[in-house]
């Protein structure tokens, strides 16, 4: 399945029976956005043609998962000219350790701009994929611990995702594609009680999703501030 995304999004037309191969594979979900269309091609890459347009329609149709993983794509644009804490907002509560490695940065890359339009275009295909109705799931790879799934979630609604389209792609959209929605997914009674409680309303603004106060789990809640001293995190 993977190689027949590639080519459909790179206007090559894929042979019947690599498509019969990849169909019997079962490929039930695809990490990081550059898994579908080749790096080089990208940033030109035209959502509106009929290879593209053919490519969103075999995602659909075979019902696979897409974890887009934006945080991390937009943390590679990082350098002195884009510090990161101007668009992930959790490094200034990173411990000294973490810091040291994720708020280091150097001058602007010699294909900076590349890599600026190459971020764009990833955010154009989350939405493209949402809309499509392929089922988008939140990840994050790696960057800064937990923080950066904030950050995914706000680059959702970005991408045109509506605020608590957004936060399904957190909650009840992974619970679902893992068969894991009669348990877990959203609050409701005899679900496990595995929740946050957030100080503002995320519906109105995506980025109250980081102001998390408690969270319950298993029934038992826990106070956040506490949580990330802790583990040597500011809150």
């Amino acid at each position: 399945m993977l190689q027949v995304l590639v080519t459909a999004f790179e206007a090559v037309e894929p042979a019947d029976e690599n498509l019969q191969f990849r169909k019997k594979a079962g490929q039930d979900q695809i990490n990081r956005l550059h898994y579908i269309a080749r790096m080089k091609a990208i940033a030109a890459l035209d959502l509106n043609s009929p290879q593209s347009r053919r490519a969103l329609a075999f995602l659909v149709e075979h019902g696979t998962v897409i974890d887009p993983t934006l945080a991390l794509f937009e943390f590679m644009t990082r350098s002195t000219a884009k510090p990161p804490v101007t668009f992930e907002l959790g490094i200034a509560k990173i411990p000294p350790e973490l810091a040291a490695i994720l708020a280091d940065v150097g001058p602007p890359s010699p294909i900076a701009d590349l890599q600026e339009r190459r971020f764009a275009k990833f955010v154009a295909i989350t939405g493209a994929l949402h809309k499509a109705g392929v089922p988008i799931v939140a990840g994050t790879d790696q960057c800064v611990p937990g923080h950066s799934l904030h950050r995914e979630i706000e680059l959702y609604v970005q991408a045109g995702f509506t605020p608590m389209e957004a936060m399904q792609a957190a909650t009840i959209v992974p619970a679902r594609v893992m068969g894991l929605d009669k348990e877990v997914g959203t609050v409701e009674p005899g679900k496990r009680a595995d929740l946050i409680l957030v100080g503002g309303n995320p519906l109105e603004s995506i980025h109250n999703i980081r102001n998390v106060k408690y969270v319950v789990a298993d029934g038992k809640m826990y106070d956040c501030a506490e949580l990330w001293r802790s583990v040597g995190f500011k809150p």
